[in-house]
């Protein structure tokens, strides 16, 4: 919430920052961030890109969300994961995972798919099978490509070029 208050707050202040296109991208616990922050606030953001994400802490290896959902795992649980909240999806939501993540699984971002879909959910899923947490070498550059031409196709609305090399 303080997240939105502080974009429609500068948005006040600067013309040039456009309240009804904000996009959000993060990983790993930036990853559910955005999948927090599109399904929690699905009129503000409209366009997200979530990798290697945990998008239920009661997936997540015990330690993580312990220390800040807290234990004994209760209600709060349920009513902060992703997957329980994917029927209010309304924007653009591109989740991307490494098929061989051993930090997060990805069966957290499975299981948000198919929350998805069963909730009938237009969504993009991109996983990199060789890549762990963090991606590297060629899979790094598709990933950087893949993420800049979904921000610009929907929320600048233009169609983007992939045929171009990073330097």
């Amino acid at each position: 919430e303080d997240h939105v208050l502080a974009v429609q707050h500068l948005a006040n202040q600067y013309s040039w920052i456009d309240i009804d296109k904000v996009g959000i991208y993060g990983h790993s616990a930036g990853g559910y961030d955005t999948g927090r922050a599109m399904l929690a606030f699905p009129d503000f953001y409209k366009v997200g890109v979530a990798s290697s994400a945990d998008h239920d802490f009661r997936m997540e290896k015990a330690w993580w969300p312990e220390m800040y959902q807290g234990w004994p795992v209760d209600s709060t649980y349920h009513q902060v994961s992703n997957i329980t909240n994917a029927g209010n999806l309304k924007g653009k939501l591109l989740l991307v995972h490494g098929g061989m993540d051993d930090n997060v699984n990805p069966s957290a971002t499975f299981a948000l798919a198919e929350a998805l879909v069963n909730a009938d959910k237009e969504f993009d899923l991109l996983i990199l099978p060789s890549q762990r947490h963090g991606y590297q070498r060629k899979a790094k550059d598709y990933f950087t490509k893949k993420r800049w031409n979904y921000f610009i196709k929907h929320l600048q609305e233009k169609e983007p070029i992939w045929n171009f090399n990073l330097e």
